[in-house]
């Protein structure tokens, strides 16, 4: 009789507990994405991670520069393109099946490039909790590498949930690439 009901419990009372004040509303709601990227700092962003990114900025050169000397070769002209410092974020999440979001795994790369290489790069990765009984277990892997032209940052973390005797555990992924061009791409996953 117990095992029953543990699972009537689950059946019946997580779906009550797991419905967020808004659904008492009845104005319909947009249906969170569970993955998204961009330019500039992710919203949202931890104030540790602002403040770090203002420190990036504070010691780069300034964007845009396209001026070249007269002497340089036109190979030379036309890799000093873009110079300066850019970010850019990813996430992955989960939703709800009522539709509202029970947590994200962001990355946020910013990097500088001198025309020929990057010269400075920095990776930071957070969690954000929006659904309740959902808790982030840490980063599991990650990777950082690539060349003088193009970088890779690869980070996973961990989730769970438990309810009566239930658990249920998730593992997203995020991967940015980087090139010393300015040009970057973003890839989500688990």
């Amino acid at each position: 009789m117990g095992k029953w009901r543990g699972i009537i419990v689950v059946l019946f009372v997580l779906p009550v507990m797991a419905t967020p004040a808004a659904a008492k509303d009845k104005e319909p709601r947009e249906i969170v994405p569970v993955t998204s990227s961009g330019e500039g700092v992710a919203p949202g962003a931890p104030e540790w991670v602002r403040e770090k990114i203002k420190k990036i900025h504070a010691g780069a050169v300034e964007s845009g520069n396209t001026e070249s000397p007269v002497s340089w070769s036109p190979q030379a002209r036309h890799r000093m393109s873009w110079f300066g410092c850019r970010d850019v974020w990813a996430y992955r999440g989960y939703n709800h099946f009522f539709g509202y979001n029970l947590f994200r795994y962001y990355q946020q790369v910013s990097w500088c490039s001198n025309g020929y290489s990057i010269y400075t790069w920095s990776r930071f990765r957070w969690a954000e909790l929006n659904g309740p009984g959902w808790a982030f277990d840490g980063h599991i892997d990650s990777y950082l590498g690539g060349s003088s032209t193009a970088r890779r940052a690869w980070t996973q973390g961990a989730f769970h949930a438990c309810f009566a005797s239930w658990c249920d555990y998730k593992v997203p992924w995020v991967n940015i690439e980087v090139s010393v061009s300015g040009g970057w791409s973003a890839s989500t996953g688990g």
